[in-house]
C-alpha cells in the first residue's frame, strides 16, 4: 500500500464510510501497474461507493472501472484526475504532496506500458494545452469585465464633467452682468487715476517754475542790492575812487612784477575781480615781453589761474609774431607749460596762416622745435583744408618745412577721412607733392582698420588708386591685431580681392605662430574661405613649417583638426585632394584621413568622386587598389558606402571591385546587410549608382562564400526591408545545384512542426530528462 491513503483528509461530517472489498491483483501483476492499482483503490475507497454506481456517475463502463482498479489496464489520466476531484468534493481532499506522488505513479505506469505511453503524453500535453487556454479565458473575461467598469465610470465622470460645464456657463451669464457693471466702474476709477496724475505732473511742473521764479527774484534782490551798496559808496567817496584808479596806473608804472602779483592778490581777496583783471591786462600790454612772461608765471604760482589765462588771447593779438614767441620760450624756461599750451593754441585760433609759419620759425630758432611741430600740428588738425595748404606754402623754403612735413601725420590721423583726400588734392594742386604723398602714408599707418578701409573706398572714388593702393600696402607692415582686423574690414566692406592679398602677404612674411593666430582668428569670425586660403598658403611652405604651423593651431582654438575639416568643405574638390596630399607629403596622416572621411561623408556622390579623380590622377597611395582594399577589411562595413559610391562616380570600376572584395572577404552577413542599406539610403535619387555597387557585391558573395552563408544572407535581407537586393542574391545563387534546397532549409529548421511526432518525442524526452535530473 503506498502512501496514498496516509494523503487523504478525513473530513467526512458523515462518520466513517463502508469501502466496497477491494479488487484483487494478478499473481503476474507487474510492480508499477500493481502500485498505481493500489493507489487508486486507496483513493476509491475515500469515497464510500460501489464501482458500479461510481462507472454511472462518470458514464464509464464498469468492467472498466473494474479493470482499472485491478491493474489489468493503466487508466487515461482524466480517470485519475475525475476521481481526485471526486474525492475532493466529498470533503476528503489530498495533499499536494499525494497528488504529486500519485502523479509520478500514473507516469511509471504509462512508461511500463510503452505502447500507450506516447499517447498519454500526448493527451497530458494536451490536458495542459487546455488548461492554460481556460486559464487565459478566464483572464480575458477579467479584463474585459475590467475594461467595461471602466468605460462606465469614464462615462459617469464626462456626464458629471459636462454637468459641472453647464453648470459654470449658467453661472457666467448670471454673473456676466456684475462683471460688465464692474468693468465699467473699474475703467471710470482708471480714467480717474489718469486725470489725477495729469494734474499733479502740471503742478509739479509749475512749482518747479515758481521756484525758479523765486530763486531769480532772489538773485535780483540781492544784485540790486549790490549795485545800491556800490552807488553808495561812489557817492560817498568819488575822490577815493578817482585816486584809486590814479594809484594802480601810478603801480603799474613803477612797481615790480612781484609787487603787481600781490596788488592783485589784494584785489582779488577784496572781491575786486573786475579791477583786478583790468590791471593784469593793462600791465601785459604796457610792459615787456620778459615782465610779462614773470607777471604770467607769478599769478600761475600765487593761484590766480584765471587772470594768467585771460590776458593770453588779447597778448597773442595784440602781440608781434617775435614777441609771441619770446613769450612761449621765457614761459617754457619759467616752468609755466601751461601758459604755453595757452599761448599756442590761441595763436593756433587767432593767428593767420603766415603768422603760424612766421611763430615756427621764431621757435624753431630758440631752440624750441618740439614746440613749433606742436604748433603746427595743432594747425593742421583744426584749421580748414584751405589754411591748411596755406601753411605749407607758406613753409617751403624755410628751416620748417620738415616740420610742416613731419606734422601732417598726426592731422591724417585724427581728422575726417573724407577732409584728408581734400587735403592731399589741394596740396597737389598747391605744388605739395611731399605733403600730398605723406598723408596716404600716415592714414596707413595710424588709423584703425576700418578707417583705413573707408580712406580706400574715399580715394578710389575720386579715381586715386595709386593712393587706395599705397595705403593697403603700408596698412600690413603693422602688427598682427591690426592686419587681422584689416583683413574683416576688407572682407565686411566687399573687397575680397584685397583681403585676400592681404592673406597672402601675411603667410609669406609671418612666423608660423603668427599665422595659426591669423587663422584661428579668422575661423572664429567666420571667415573661413580667408582662413582656408591661409592654410593652403601655407602650404607652400617646407614640411617642418607646416608641421610646427599646424602645432600651434593644435594649441588654440578651435584645432587644427578642425580647421582641416573646414578647408575641406568649403573648396573644391581639386582643393580637398591637393591639401590630402599636401599632409601626406608632410607626413601628417591623421590630418589627411580628416580630408578624406569628411569629403566622402559630408559632400555629395559627383564631389566625392571628382575628389577621388584628382587624388588618382596625382598617384595617391590611398586611391591605389591594395589600399583600398586593406581599408575595406578593416573598417566597418556601413562606412564603405559613401566610398563605393564615390568610386563609381569615378568610374573606377577596378577599385570598386577592390573594395567589394575586402567587405565579402570578411563574411560578415550583419555588416553587409548594413551596408547594402546604407548604399541605397546614401544614394542619388535622379541618378541612382547603388544598384551597380550591389550587383558587384552579389557577385562576390556568389562567387566565395559558401551555400549555406549565402541562403542566410539572403534570409538576412529580407528581414532587413531589402527584399529586391534578397531576391538579386538568390536568382544570381540559385544557378548552383544544392542553392535552393540550403535556401528552403534554412528557412524552415527553426520552424515547429506541431503534428509532427519527433516534435511531441523530442519534447517528451526534454521533460522527462529534467525530472530524472537530480
Amino acid at each position: 500500500m503506498s502512501d496514498i491513503a496516509f494523503g487523504i483528509i478525513d473530513a467526512s461530517p458523515g462518520g466513517p464510510l463502508r469501502p466496497e472489498r477491494p479488487v484483487a491483483f494478478k499473481e503476474d501483476l507487474p510492480a508499477e501497474k500493481r502500485a498505481l492499482a493500489e493507489d487508486l483503490q486507496a483513493l476509491f475507497g475515500a469515497l464510500g461507493i460501489s464501482r458500479r454506481r461510481y462507472a454511472v456517475r462518470r458514464h464509464l463502463d464498469p468492467s472498466s472501472v473494474t479493470r482499472y482498479l485491478n491493474g489489468d489496464r493503466v487508466p487515461p489520466w482524466d480517470f485519475v484526475a475525475g476521481l481526485i476531484s471526486d474525492v475532493r468534493q466529498e470533503s476528503a481532499p489530498l495533499t499536494l504532496q499525494a497528488e504529486a506522488a500519485l502523479r509520478e505513479t500514473h507516469r511509471v505506469a504509462q512508461s511500463a506500458n510503452r505502447r500507450h505511453s506516447a499517447m498519454q503524453e500526448l493527451q497530458d500535453e494536451l490536458a495542459s494545452a487546455d488548461e492554460e487556454t481556460r486559464r487565459i479565458k478566464t483572464r480575458e473575461r477579467a479584463l474585459e469585465q475590467a475594461l467595461h467598469d471602466r468605460e462606465r465610470s469614464l462615462s459617469e465622470s464626462t456626464s458629471r464633467s459636462q454637468h459641472l460645464e453647464r453648470d459654470l456657463d449658467n453661472q457666467q451669464l448670471a454673473h456676466r452682468a456684475d462683471v460688465a457693471l464692474w468693468e465699467g466702474e473699474y475703467e471710470q476709477l482708471r480714467r480717474d487715476c489718469d486725470d489725477l496724475r495729469e494734474e499733479m505732473v502740471h503742478l509739479q511742473e509749475a512749482l518747479a517754475v515758481t521756484r525758479a521764479e523765486l530763486i531769480a527774484a532772489e538773485e535780483q534782490c540781492h544784485q540790486l542790492e549790490t549795485e545800491l551798496d556800490a552807488m553808495a559808496q561812489l557817492e560817498g567817496g568819488a575822490e577815493g575812487a578817482s585816486s584809486l584808479m590814479a594809484a594802480l596806473e601810478a603801480a603799474n608804472q613803477t612797481s615790480s612784477v612781484a609787487e603787481l602779483v600781490e596788488v592783485v592778490g589784494d584785489l582779488e581777496a577784496r572781491t575786486q575781480q573786475a579791477i583786478a583783471r583790468e590791471l593784469v591786462s593793462a600791465a601785459s600790454r604796457s610792459r615787456r615781453v620778459e615782465e610779462v612772461a614773470a607777471l604770467l608765471s607769478g599769478l600761475q604760482r600765487a593761484g590766480l589761474h584765471a587772470h594768467a589765462e585771460s590776458v593770453v588771447p588779447a597778448l597773442v593779438m595784440t602781440r608781434p609774431v617775435a614777441e609771441t614767441a619770446a613769450l612761449v620760450g621765457e614761459l617754457h624756461r619759467a616752468g609755466f607749460e601751461e601758459g604755453v599750451a595757452a599761448v599756442l593754441r590761441s595763436s593756433v585760433e587767432l593767428k593767420s596762416p603766415c603768422d603760424i609759419v612766421g611763430l615756427s620759425l621764431g621757435l624753431h630758432r630758440s631752440g624750441l622745435g618740439e614746440l613749433a611741430e606742436s604748433l603746427l600740428t595743432a594747425a593742421f588738425v583744426v584749421r580748414t583744408v584751405s589754411e591748411v595748404v596755406a601753411v605749407t606754402v607758406w613753409a617751403a623754403g624755410t628751416e620748417v618745412e620738415p616740420l610742416s612735413l613731419a606734422a601732417l601725420g598726426p592731422a591724417a590721423g585724427r581728422r575726417y577721412v573724407q577732409e584728408v583726400v581734400e587735403l592731399v588734392i589741394a596740396l597737389r594742386a598747391a605744388g605739395r607733392h611731399k605733403h600730398a604723398e605723406s598723408l596716404p602714408v600716415a592714414v596707413a599707418e595710424r588709423r584703425e582698420a576700418s578707417s583705413v578701409v573707408t580712406a580706400m573706398e574715399c580715394f578710389t572714388s575720386r579715381g586715386m588708386t595709386g593712393e587706395a593702393d599705397l595705403i593697403l600696402s603700408a596698412t600690413q607692415s603693422r602688427g598682427v591685431s591690426h592686419v587681422l582686423a584689416l583683413v574683416r574690414a576688407l572682407v565686411q566692406g566687399r573687397h575680397s580681392h584685397d583681403a585676400a592679398s592681404v592673406v597672402d602677404r601675411a603667410v609669406g612674411l609671418w612666423p608660423a605662430d603668427s599665422v595659426a593666430t591669423m587663422i584661428a582668428d579668422l575661423y572664429s569670425t567666420n571667415h573661413f574661405p580667408q582662413a582656408a586660403q591661409a592654410l593652403m598658403g601655407s602650404m607652400r611652405h617646407s614640411a617642418a613649417s607646416t608641421r610646427s604651423l599646424l602645432c600651434c593651431l593644435d594649441e588654440a582654438y578651435p584645432g587644427a583638426e578642425a580647421v582641416v575639416e573646414m578647408v575641406a568643405a568649403t573648396g573644391s574638390p581639386e582643393r580637398a585632394a591637393h591639401l590630402f596630399t599636401s599632409l601626406e607629403t608632410r607626413e601628417l596622416p591623421q590630418l589627411a584621413e580628416v580630408v578624406f572621411q569628411h569629403t566622402l561623408r559630408e559632400k555629395p556622390t559627383g564631389h566625392a568622386g571628382m575628389f577621388l579623380q584628382a587624388l588618382d590622377h596625382s598617384d595617391a597611395a590611398v586611391v591605389q587598389e591594395d589600399q583600398l582594399r586593406a581599408r575595406a577589411r578593416a573598417a566597418q562595413g556601413p562606412s564603405m558606402a559613401p566610398l563605393l559610391l564615390a568610386l563609381t562616380a569615378a568610374w573606377r570600376d577596378s577599385a570598386v571591385t577592390a573594395v567589394v572584395r575586402g567587405c565579402t572577404g570578411k563574411r560578415d552577413i550583419g555588416e553587409l546587410v548594413l551596408l547594402l542599406r546604407q548604399l541605397h539610403n546614401l544614394d542619388n535619387r535622379t541618378r541612382p549608382r547603388a544598384p551597380d555597387v550591389v550587383d558587384q557585391i552579389i557577385a562576390s558573395v556568389v562567387q566565395s562564400w559558401p551555400t549555406d552563408q549565402q541562403a542566410v544572407l539572403v534570409i538576412a535581407l529580407a528581414g532587413a526591408g531589402l527584399p529586391q537586393d534578397a531576391d538579386r542574391l538568390s536568382c544570381r545563387a540559385a544557378r548552383q545545384p544544392k542553392f535552393k534546397g540550403v535556401l528552403k532549409y534554412e528557412q524552415t529548421k527553426h520552424e515547429q512542426k506541431v503534428l509532427s511526432l519527433a516534435f511531441w518525442r523530442k519534447g517528451s524526452r526534454g521533460r522527462n530528462d529534467e525530472q530524472s535530473a537530480p
